[in-house]
């Protein structure tokens, strides 16, 4: 196995950055991989709980759900 560790340094609902991240994630984690996220800057605004933005993925949730199937997350 591989050590994956993903960079997120854009805020959330500014485009498609937080759902490549996600998705990366989430393949990485479903073929046995430890996975590290590392918010930084605006990044960090993905990890905050009770967002709520209007037509899009719930970052926060979709990070919830990726800390519970073993992601780290480094803030």
């Amino acid at each position: 196995m591989k050590q994956i560790t993903v960079m997120l340094g854009s805020s959330p609902y500014s485009g498609q950055d937080v759902d490549t991240v996600l998705s990366i994630a989430e393949a990485a984690l479903e073929k046995g991989h430890p996975v590290t996220i590392v918010g930084s800057g605006d990044g960090t605004y993905g990890f905050l709980k009770d967002q709520k933005a209007s037509g899009a993925p719930h970052a926060g949730k979709g990070f919830a759900a990726l800390i519970e199937k073993g992601a780290h997350i480094d803030l």
